[in-house]
């Protein structure tokens, strides 16, 4: 009896800490999407001020949450995503709108790719 307690209680400790690191993900994925749309929508406009005011944002942002995904998804996902914000920052300087509209894209893909990655899926677990 006291092993089948043991073994339950383990069990409901990993189903919670993997619920809250679902959350976790998932919300810092939000709000990352989010800036990176408010950026799109000013390098369409050519407003590259206010650009460079969102990429700003989203860099001090990826800060505080890279650490956290660290622990919790692929490095080489996290590699991805530094490389983007990268590039990202040297199409801004140079303002090429089509190479930065292109990365920004790419760089939502990457956060869209690490939130199904996360969630409890079928294809996820083979």
């Amino acid at each position: 009896m006291k092993v089948w307690a043991t073994v339950v209680g383990f069990l409901i400790l990993v189903i919670v800490l993997m619920l809250i690191s679902t959350h976790i993900i998932l919300g810092a994925a939000d709000k990352i999407e989010s800036e990176l749309s408010g950026l799109y929508e000013n390098v369409i406009k050519n407003d590259y001020k206010l650009a460079n005011s969102n990429y700003l944002d989203i860099v001090k942002k990826w800060g505080k949450y890279k650490k956290g995904w660290a622990m919790l998804i692929e490095h080489q996902e996290i590699d991805k995503i530094d490389e983007e914000l990268t590039k990202i920052k040297e199409y801004l300087l140079e303002q090429d709108r089509t190479l930065l509209l292109s990365e920004i894209s790419l760089l939502k893909f990457y956060i869209r790719h690490v939130r199904e990655m996360i969630l409890l899926k079928i294809e996820n677990i083979f």
